[in-house]
């Protein structure tokens, strides 16, 4: 199921995931019409915005929860099909987008990637991680 805050601002454009179909879709934000479909793995449920805009990464809801697709926004392309294991719920960067940290629920771990290389940074333990908050948001959980 995608989340209301599960699409992703980058340049002129929105990334939004498409309910019901394996798909992103690409929207101009000026007119709002849609200018690209982008086929991928499953029914997508998180699109993130690296925070320098220049890649979007997508995550998917069962049974194709063991993937995360990386999309190029100037090229619209997706550059990258990674496995980080069962049950991707969350995807967060750090706070300059050179790594990014994977929640992978149903395998007790985080993921941490490289997002220029793709290269696997670390994987930790975690028990059975559903979010990741070290971002600035994170001191206003529970209030």
């Amino acid at each position: 199921m995608p989340h209301l805050e599960g699409w992703a601002m980058s340049s002129d454009y929105a990334f939004v995931p498409a309910i019901g179909q394996h798909a992103v879709l690409v929207i101009n934000k000026h007119t709002w019409q849609q200018v690209a479909r982008i086929p991928v793995h499953g029914q997508p449920v998180f699109v993130m915005a690296r925070p320098d805009g220049r890649q979007v990464w997508v995550n998917f809801a069962f049974p194709n929860n063991d993937t995360v697709q990386i999309i190029d926004v100037p090229t619209m392309n997706i550059v990258k099909t990674l496995k980080p294991g069962k049950a991707v719920l969350h995807i967060e960067f750090t706070p300059r987008g050179e790594e990014v940290w994977i929640s992978v629920r149903d395998e007790d771990k985080l993921v941490v990637y490289n997002t220029e290389t793709f290269a696997k940074v670390a994987t930790l333990p975690a028990d059975k991680p559903s979010g990741i908050f070290f971002t600035a948001r994170a001191h206003k959980i529970g209030l």
